[in-house]
C-alpha cells in the first residue's frame, strides 16, 4: 500500500502562494505558444517565466503561482508541483491539450486565443492571493458507515467555532446534502448550475449564491426534480469535468476558511474532488469485512495525506489502533455508534449531535490534524475507550 505523508504544520507554506511579485511559469519551446501566453500574462499583470525543460523549472517551484504546460510538449516528473496546473495550446492542438491534461492530472485547459480572456482573469486572481481554505475530505470505507453525518458534523462544528465554512456534497446520487440537513428548500445554487458555468468563478459571488443552513454554506445536488442531476453528474461531464470542478473548488478556497467535502465512493469523485483535498479522513468500521473494503478504498484514493477514523462498535478484542493499522493509516479518532442520529439529521437539530462528547472529541482531533497539531495523545484515549464496542 502506498505510504502517505502527514500534513505540514500550518498552511502558509504551500508552494502555490507567491512569495514576491506574482510569476507564472510556462514550459514550452514553441514561439507561438510563448507569444500567446505572454500576451495573456501582460493583460493579467503577472510576470511570465519561460523555460524549456523540467530541470530548470523544479528549482523555481517556490517562486511561481502557477505552471502552464504546452499541449504539444512531452512532460513527466511534475509530481513535485502542487499548485495550479494549466495546459495551454493553440486551436490546432485542442485534442492534444485535453490528452495532456488527462495524463498530467491538470484541472484546467486553455485553448488560445479563444480562452485568453478566461486565462487572463484566472491568472489575475493570483496577484493578491491568500493562504486559502483548508480542504478536508471525508470518505466511507464502505457504504452506510456515516461519512455524510461526519462531514456535516465537522462543518457545523467549524461554524460554531467562528470559521466560515462550506460543506460540499460529492455524490450526485446520494439524495442531496441539503436534504440531509433539512435545508433543501433554502434558496441558492447547486452543483448542476455551477457546472454549467464557463470561465472563472469569483469567490465572493460563489459564497453569495449558495444555500445556507445555520450559518453553514452547502453545495449540494438538486433533490426537488427527479432525475435533475442525471445530465450533470460528475461522470457525465466528460473531458471538461476536471476543469469545471476545479474552478468551483478554487473559488471555494478563496471564499471560506474551511471546506469539508463529503467525497462519495466512486472513481469519478476520487478523481474530480478528492484530488483537491489537503487531507482525507477515511471512516473505517471495526468489522473484518469492512476493514478489507476500506483498504481497497484507501488504495484507490489520490496520494494525499490521510488518516483513519474508526467507527464503533468494535468487535470483541479489537481496538481502534488495530483497525487503523490494518488499513495502513494513522489513527486520528473514533466515531461511536450514534443513537438517534437519523432523527437528528432530518430535523434541523444537527447541533444536538455535535454537542455529544464523543463527537466533540472526534471533531477536535480532525480539526487539529488539519491544522498540523499532534493528536496522538487523544488517539490513545479514544482507542482505549472504544475497546469492546463502547458507544
Amino acid at each position: 500500500m502506498r505510504s502517505r505523508q502527514t500534513l505540514p504544520t500550518g498552511r502558509t507554506g504551500d508552494p502555490w502562494i507567491p512569495h514576491r511579485s506574482t510569476s507564472v511559469l510556462l514550459l514550452s519551446s514553441s514561439s507561438e505558444v510563448q507569444g500567446a501566453a505572454g500576451r495573456v500574462c501582460a493583460a493579467a499583470a503577472v510576470e511570465l517565466l519561460v523555460m524549456h525543460g523540467l530541470e530548470q523549472a523544479v528549482a523555481r517551484w517556490d517562486d511561481v503561482a502557477a505552471v502552464l504546460i504546452d499541449a504539444t510538449g512531452t512532460m513527466t516528473g511534475l509530481d513535485g508541483w502542487r499548485g495550479p496546473l494549466v495546459v495551454v495550446g493553440l486551436a490546432t492542438d485542442a485534442v492534444l491539450a485535453w490528452q495532456q491534461a488527462e495524463q498530467l492530472g491538470a484541472d484546467r485547459v486553455a485553448i488560445l486565443p479563444e480562452s485568453a480572456p478566461w486565462l487572463a482573469n484566472y491568472l489575475s486572481c493570483l496577484r493578491s492571493p491568500v493562504s486559502g481554505a483548508g480542504v478536508v475530505g471525508v470518505v466511507g470505507g464502505c457504504g452506510g458507515v456515516g461519512a455524510s453525518t461526519l462531514a456535516a458534523a465537522l462543518a457545523v462544528s467549524a461554524v460554531k467555532r467562528g470559521v466560515r465554512t462550506l460543506l460540499v456534497d460529492g455524490d450526485p446520487w446520494g439524495g442531496g446534502m441539503g436534504w440531509l440537513l433539512a435545508a433543501d428548500e433554502a434558496p441558492g445554487l447547486h452543483w448542476p448550475e455551477l457546472l454549467r458555468a464557463s470561465g472563472a468563478i469569483n469567490p465572493e459571488q460563489l459564497a453569495a449564491s449558495l444555500p445556507y443552513f445555520a450559518g453553514l454554506a452547502v453545495l449540494s445536488w438538486n433533490t426537488d426534480t427527479p432525475g435533475s442531476n442525471v445530465p450533470f453528474g460528475l461522470a457525465q461531464l466528460g473531458e471538461q469535468g476536471p476543469t469545471a470542478v476545479g474552478e468551483v473548488m478554487r473559488a471555494a478556497r478563496g471564499a471560506y476558511g474551511l471546506v469539508v467535502v463529503d467525497i462519495g465512493r466512486t472513481p469519478d469523485t476520487f478523481a474530480s474532488l478528492a484530488r483537491h483535498c489537503d487531507g482525507i479522513g477515511v471512516l473505517v468500521p471495526g468489522r473484518a469485512r469492512a476493514v478489507v473494503a476500506a483498504a481497497s478504498v484507501v488504495g484507490a484514493l489520490p496520494l494525499k495525506p490521510a488518516v483513519a477514523i474508526v467507527r464503533g462498535p468494535l468487535q470483541e478484542g479489537v481496538d481502534a489502533a488495530t483497525v487503523a493499522a490494518a488499513v495502513d493509516l494513522p489513527l486520528v479518532g473514533t466515531m461511536p455508534r450514534l443513537r438517534g442520529a437519523a432523527e437528528v439529521m432530518g430535523s434541523q437539530q444537527l447541533l444536538e449531535l455535535v454537542r455529544r462528547r464523543p463527537m466533540r472529541r472526534l471533531v477536535t482531533n480532525v480539526l487539529k490534524w488539519m491544522a498540523g497539531d499532534d493528536t496522538r495523545d487523544a488517539d490513545r484515549q479514544s482507542s482505549s475507550s472504544m475497546v469492546g464496542g463502547g458507544r
